[in-house]
């Protein structure tokens, strides 16, 4: 054989009579086939196989696959990032007239692509608070296509009565899509509670270790389908890597979020009573206004994320970024390190000041990502910061 023809063409099949017990990665953009039968076979889904990276691969398949069993979903689609897959579900579920009620405090970035984006495309986006379940059913018409609001909100940490809205949304055929990336499928799967679709940022707790991008949309196989071919069009699809890492990461996700949500339980109740802090946020806290509600929903842990208002506002803020030493500044969360962002100049700096005010986020106001740490050392060092 040619130098050439080897070079292009050797070192692709390894012969083995045992397989790997970690699933490799399909790094390859394109499949090959043997015969136009298999070819129209597999493209109709008559037969399982691959096409093209843009349709997925075993990876794609495998996150996909161990996810929605995890939510105890049909199916899911795996998409670029927690937008994609925002924009698949746009694509793929809503068509022009149709009408979304949704939380008034969902992840500024989706609240501006419903109302830019959503508006273009002639979907109509209504916003309300998302604890009022009467307030949501009332701003429902013939025309609303769904509800959309999250487990557990940002940052504040409060919760939609799930069971409330399915009861009172299913009857009149109106989806219930709930992003459940601030909570995982380890601390509440919203399926059980009556959603329809179910939303997640990859990159936050499922893959848990700050290394990757990714969303993930989970609901009815005929829901997903559409979703699918949505996202095949709009090219929002994940790399085969990415889908590895978060299967990966996926892997440890109970263990991780049992310790991470012990000990932010734990911090919750110490700053709760700190003199430097004006209010703990924290569902796992009696004094949370929807403890109740969360205890029926999460009976197991509660989540990784806690929030607090520094009674001494912006000034206070800047102070403790000057001072921890173990805790990071970091605009997101999930990861197995602790950090903590300031959502007044990141994720809501784009409100305005009233609106901010409205929805309780304050000058003050600091959310923390708890993750794998010895908590005695967080302790301390934000004991040491807030002195």
């Amino acid at each position: 054989m040619n130098f050439h023809t080897l070079a292009a063409r050797g070192g692709r099949d390894v012969a083995s009579a045992s397989r790997p017990l970690t699933a490799p990665i399909y790094q390859t953009n394109v499949y090959v086939f043997e015969d136009v039968e298999t070819v129209e076979s597999v493209w109709e889904g008559k037969t399982p196989g691959y096409v093209y990276g843009r349709y997925g691969t075993g990876n794609h398949t495998m996150l996909e696959d161990l996810v929605a069993r995890l939510e105890g979903a049909e199916a899911a689609v795996a998409c670029a990032s927690g937008m994609g897959a925002t924009t698949a579900l746009l694509l793929g579920l809503f068509s022009a007239g149709d009408h979304l009620v949704a939380a008034r405090d969902l992840y500024g970035t989706t609240a501006s692509f419903l109302s830019s984006e959503g508006a273009r495309l002639g979907v109509e986006t209504t916003f309300v608070d998302a604890t009022d379940t009467g307030r949501i059913l009332e701003a429902c018409s013939p025309r609303t296509r769904a509800v959309f609001v999250e487990a557990l909100s940002n940052p504040l940490l409060l919760l939609a009565d799930l069971p409330a809205l399915s009861a009172g949304l299913e009857p009149r055929g109106i989806e219930l899509i709930v992003d459940a990336s601030m909570a995982s499928p380890a601390v509440l799967r919203p399926i059980e509670h009556g959603a329809t679709l179910v939303m997640h940022s990859l990159t936050k707790f499922i893959s848990g270790h700050g290394d990757m991008t990714g969303g993930l949309v989970l609901g009815r196989k005929e829901n997903m389908d559409r979703l699918r071919e949505a996202m095949i069009r709009a090219g929002t699809n994940l790399g085969p890597f990415d889908a590895w890492l978060a299967v990966r990461g996926a892997r440890t996700l109970g263990v991780r979020l049992e310790r991470q949500s012990a000990t932010a339980l734990l911090l919750a109740q110490l700053l709760e009573h700190h003199p430097a802090v004006a209010r703990a946020h924290y569902p796992g806290l009696p004094s949370h206004p929807q403890h109740v509600l969360a205890r029926r929903l999460m009976p197991g842990p509660m989540g990784a994320i806690l929030s607090v208002d520094l009674g001494g506002g912006a000034l206070a803020v800047e102070r403790l970024m000057a001072r921890t030493r173990l805790l990071e500044f970091a605009p997101s969360f999930g990861d197995v390190a602790t950090t903590w962002t300031y959502p007044a100049r990141t994720s809501h700096r784009r409100l305005s000041d009233a609106d901010k005010v409205a929805m309780g986020i304050g000058p003050g106001l600091v959310r923390l990502s708890v993750g794998l740490e010895d908590p005695g050392d967080l302790i301390q060092d934000l004991q040491q910061a807030l002195e």
